[in-house]
């Protein structure tokens, strides 16, 4: 077993990270490719794990703004 650093210059850290995954996003419910998974909080006791593309990603990201 090894561990690798996503961000290190290593081939096959490279490797891993540019699969490209495609599935059904859990935020607007079409099949694309996806960036990443988020956890959804419905309540403290109900928690779900779902894949969120790229389009959903940006639009729900906000920038921290230093005041």
């Amino acid at each position: 077993m090894a561990w690798y650093n996503i961000n290190s210059s290593d081939g096959i850290a490279k490797e891993f990270d540019k699969k490209n995954r495609i599935a059904r996003c859990g935020f607007c419910g079409n099949e694309k490719k996806i960036k990443t998974d988020k956890k959804i909080y419905f309540s403290e006791f109900e928690v779900e794990d779902q894949p969120i593309c790229f389009d959903c990603y940006h639009q729900h990201s906000k920038k921290a703004v230093a005041k």
